[in-house]
């Protein structure tokens, strides 16, 4: 998390982001994650922008309205792809698959095949890259 790196408060706000994201609180991560897009500048906020993007989809998911995900995860892939796997401890490559995968296989398909997800169920954890 470069320009946060010193920022305490900056450093809270995305850990409380990424634990709501977690417990599949995904409007909450949002919300918190929101806070904290304000304050930043630089590249950085356009990669908080496509977590923000993330969880909203995600919500919108759980909520069945896949319009809604459909667009939030399109937005969540075109920021997100700009940035290595890795950036700010997020494994972004294991989102941009499932993503990717389920763009890919419309509302018929809601769970993409061949991926180690539970059936129906939108992955939780923020895995940290190595």
């Amino acid at each position: 998390m470069d320009q946060t790196r010193g920022d305490r408060r900056a450093r809270k706000l995305f850990e409380e982001g990424r634990s709501e994201f977690m417990a599949s609180r995904y409007f909450e991560a949002h919300d918190i994650w929101e806070d904290l897009w304000q304050s930043l500048r630089g590249p950085d906020r356009r990669y908080l922008q496509g977590l923000i993007h993330l969880a909203v989809g995600a919500y919108h998911w759980e909520n069945k309205n896949e319009v809604g995900a459909r667009s939030q995860w399109q937005k969540a892939a075109q920021k997100l792809a700009l940035y290595p796997s890795g950036h700010w401890g997020i494994d972004v490559s294991f989102w941009m698959v499932w993503v990717k995968a389920w763009l890919r296989g419309g509302t018929d398909d809601p769970h993409p095949v061949d991926l180690p997800y539970e059936p129906g169920l939108f992955p939780r954890q923020m895995t940290m890259a190595e």
